[in-house]
């Protein structure tokens, strides 16, 4: 009964669609289209964006040089200590021992994590100078697991279960002997699975949690250190759950290794390009500003997370070389994303832990709570949604009808929409309906002729609460519009006396002279506009190396665009990050994007990305560090 109604609607879909493709309202559309593309392709915008002139050569210029300087001083390094490197690091004892670890961890092998576990178990118990029954049953465990020595990870490549998991993540060629069974053997990898227990055991005895993460934080650290673009992988992954801090030294490690693999691998060579000459000077113009602050420590402070979030981007496209870890990481972003979404969506359905803090009561009485998952606010959120959006959305559309990957990213994207609709940001709407208008335009403008049959669905799919929020965006009624509104204002007078270095970063600054230009004792800890923010902590040469930056992103986005079929993987891909980009900067406009670091970081990170994929699909004719 049920496929027989799946197949009447089927079939009354495609009979009616058929019927709106060649009726002439359909056809009427399709000549206004026609006609805005052609002018839009002929338009000057479109011709500086097919201009690639000057790009390959910014390494050349004057300014392309000085910003360079830092890398090629490690390349010089390199030149002089590259043999020494290599005798005296890679083949010591503890990379050895480090190599022997790393590998009997990726195998799952069980002795070792029985020795590790049962030893962990005993030093927790002497620890405390009292026996734990936790502790003795994961001894017991341990001891039991030791027995037998077989590497768990071999396993998996033959498992249906496994195959079916890896069609739906997209990962379907992913082999899981990519460990050295050679170094899953002898007496040392013992005695480190011992040491490690050892002090994961007595760092348990003081705070549980860091003691169960010793063993892995060992693990990830080793790893990163041997391959840098794991930390990518992992730093992409963990931004929306990890702690600000944990996430600034996994950045930190991540960017440590890989400048020791510079300077030890003699074929390495650094990648330098436009975005990276924009980010030295945005982050020099900054730390200007941070010197002559009002608030100088503070500044400082600020500007310091900037380094380590914004600095990332050179990490990223220097350690990304591959279209497979490319994209496996953006895979990687859009299930972390997902997960967030689906804990967003999770809060909303139970009620766990929302308040009405963020909407103004008194106007949206019937407003359902306002969802904001790990990243502690809806705006934030919705911020973080923006730029995982469009991603979800390519492995949605690229893969056939037949791979289980199209349904999981698939469903993956229904739930991020829907968490970005619960968190009930209009920003992030507008910023939204922006990325859907740029991406849809592109990839298939065609497709705007069903926008006629779209409105007329509309309102019988939206909730009313929905709509109230949409139709209050400039109501000064609503205490948020006016709150930022006011802010704005006081802003602006301040602009007056400093538009041209800036009063210094943070809300140390902020909250030392806003005061005294604030509209109606209105408080704030900052703008609630990041361009305003940016022209208001350093002056118009922060945010104009800011715009600069962006203009410059986004010309070499068209570049990888062109380069291929437009319904290509690459220029879907390319198209995707522009479109993030454009919708999250959109949001910009009303909330200072930035406060929260982890968001900062992911929208770097996505410029990295992005980058990497111009790298590796229109590599330059020469690259900077040659």
């Amino acid at each position: 009964m049920n496929s027989f109604i799946l197949s009447s609607l089927a079939v009354f879909g495609r009979w009616f669609l058929n019927l709106w493709k060649h009726s002439g309202i359909y056809a009427l559309l399709m000549r206004i289209y026609n006609g805005i593309s052609k002018s839009w392709k002929n338009s000057s915008i479109m011709t500086k964006l097919r201009s690639d002139r000057g790009y390959a050569t910014s390494g050349k210029s004057l300014t392309g040089k000085a910003a360079f300087l830092p890398f090629r001083l490690l390349g010089l390094i390199r030149d002089k200590a590259a043999d020494f490197f290599e005798a005296n690091i890679r083949d010591s004892f503890i990379c050895r021992w480090s190599k022997k670890y790393i590998q009997n961890f990726m195998a799952l092998n069980t002795r070792f994590f029985g020795i590790m576990l049962a030893s962990a178990s005993l030093a927790y118990c002497i620890r405390l100078g009292h026996v734990s029954k936790l502790a003795v049953i994961a001894g017991t465990a341990g001891v039991i697991v030791s027995i037998f020595n077989y590497n768990v990870m071999s396993f998996l490549n033959p498992s249906k279960f496994v195959d079916i998991i890896k069609g739906f993540a997209g990962f379907k060629d992913l082999d899981f002997n990519f460990f050295d069974e050679g170094e899953t053997k002898g007496k040392l990898r013992l005695v480190l699975a011992l040491l490690v227990g050892v002090a994961a055991g007595v760092v348990m005895s003081f705070k549980l949690l860091y003691g169960v993460a010793v063993p892995f934080a060992a693990f990830f650290l080793l790893l990163i250190m041997y391959v840098p673009v794991s930390g990518v992988f992992l730093a992409v992954f963990a931004a929306p759950f990890a702690p600000t801090m944990a996430l600034a030294g996994l950045c930190i490690w991540t960017g440590l290794a890989l400048i020791i693999k510079s300077i030890s691998d003699k074929d390495f060579k650094w990648r330098f390009d436009g975005v990276g000459v924009c980010i030295v000077l945005f982050l020099a113009v900054l730390l200007v500003s941070s010197l002559l602050s009002f608030a100088k420590l503070g500044s400082l402070k600020v500007w310091v997370m900037y380094l380590v979030f914004v600095g990332f981007y050179f990490i990223i496209i220097n350690s990304v070389k591959t279209k497979e870890q490319l994209y496996g990481i953006l895979k990687l972003l859009a299930i972390s994303g997902a997960l967030v979404a689906l804990y967003g969506v999770a809060q909303y359905v139970f009620g766990w832990n929302t308040t009405n803090a963020w909407i103004d009561e008194e106007m949206f009485e019937d407003s359902t709570m306002r969802v904001y998952s790990t990243l502690g606010n809806p705006n934030v959120l919705g911020e973080y949604l923006l730029l995982v959006l469009p991603i979800a959305a390519v492995f949605m559309l690229k893969p056939k009808w037949k791979e289980l990957s199209k349904y999981a990213y698939g469903a993956a994207f229904l739930i991020l929409a829907l968490c970005l609709i619960l968190t009930q940001s209009r920003g992030c709407w507008l910023g939204f309906i922006v990325s859907v208008i740029i991406f849809v335009t592109f990839y298939e403008g065609k497709l705007w002729g069903l926008v006629p049959l779209v409105l007329l669905i509309l309102p019988f799919v939206i909730p009313q609460t929905i709509v109230e929020r949409v139709m209050s965006i400039g109501n000064m009624e609503d205490t948020s519009t006016s709150y930022r509104v006011f802010i704005w204002l006081g802003t602006l007078g301040m602009m007056k006396y400093y538009w041209l270095g800036g009063i210094g970063m943070g809300e140390a600054a902020f909250a030392k002279v806003y005061p005294f230009f604030s509209y109606n004792a209105i408080i704030a800890p900052h703008s609630h506009n990041t361009f305003l923010q940016l022209l208001v902590e350093a002056g118009i040469g922060g945010l104009g190396m800011f715009l600069v930056m962006q203009g410059v992103f986004l010309k070499q986005m068209s570049v990888v665009y062109r380069a291929d079929n437009k319904k290509s993987l690459d220029s879907m891909t390319a198209l995707a990050i522009a479109s993030g980009v454009a919708g999250f900067l959109v949001q910009s406009m009303f909330d200072y994007t930035f406060y929260n670091y982890r968001v900062m970081a992911v929208f770097f990170m996505l410029l990295a990305l992005g980058m990497a994929l111009r790298h590796i699909k229109v590599p330059y004719e020469r690259e900077a560090a040659k």
